[in-house]
């Protein structure tokens, strides 16, 4: 028993000295535990006020577009911009406001609003829409080169067709017909693959083939 008395002394001396050695390491690790659980719970409400406000924009952006009036709705895309520049509610709008300016003719701004989303890392999941669109709206204004050049890495996955047919577009108004027929015939297996329409590929197909013949 004396024996037993003096073991159970002597452990809770060993406690009591480990915790005055080490308490105030307990304290700090404490303390950065909860703040860590609060800090997370705040990360977590930001985030969720984030996208409540990015809902609420893209809501006015849309209802501005629907009545025409693509300068409010572009002013209230910029505020969005600057208040929830990284919520996936600002790529939606700005791809809706884009639309809207080519439907209205005027490209520049469109091509801005589409430039805008490429430079946005969070808006990633945007970027083969955007980059075809850009490419389709530069390749309007005669800017082949800078077109081409954004499509010039491999395309993204459930792309390849639209982009093969894109370049292929490009390449033909550069006067590269045996290029641009190439990308085409691309363009057409993939999509036959897919079993898809094949559209007006076969006809551009056969339309570079007569060039291509002739030159």
């Amino acid at each position: 028993m004396a024996v037993e008395l003096y073991d159970e002394h002597e452990q809770g001396e060993r406690v009591r000295r480990w915790i005055k050695e080490y308490s105030s390491a307990i304290i700090v690790a404490l303390i950065l535990a909860f703040g860590g659980i609060f800090g997370f719970r705040q990360w977590q409400d930001y985030r969720a006020e984030q996208q409540l406000m990015g809902s609420d924009y893209y809501q006015v952006v849309r209802q501005q577009v629907a009545d025409g009036n693509l300068e409010s709705a572009a002013s209230e895309y910029q505020a969005m911009q600057d208040a929830v520049g990284e919520t996936a509610y600002t790529g939606l709008a700005g791809m809706h406001l884009a639309a809207a300016w080519i439907e209205a003719g005027r490209l520049s701004p469109a091509a801005d609003v589409y430039r805008g989303i490429l430079d946005n890392g969070r808006l990633e999941s945007l970027w083969p829409v955007a980059k075809l669109r850009l490419a389709r709206v530069l390749e309007a204004q005669g800017q082949y080169e800078e077109a081409l050049g954004l499509l010039e890495e491999s395309a993204p996955e459930g792309f390849e067709a639209t982009w093969a047919e894109a370049r292929g577009d490009l390449l033909f108004e550069r006067g590269r017909v045996a290029e641009a027929r190439s990308a085409w015939e691309e363009a057409l297996s993939q999509r036959t693959a897919d079993g898809g329409n094949p559209g007006l590929l076969q006809i551009k197909i056969d339309a570079a083939t007569t060039d291509g013949d002739a030159s």
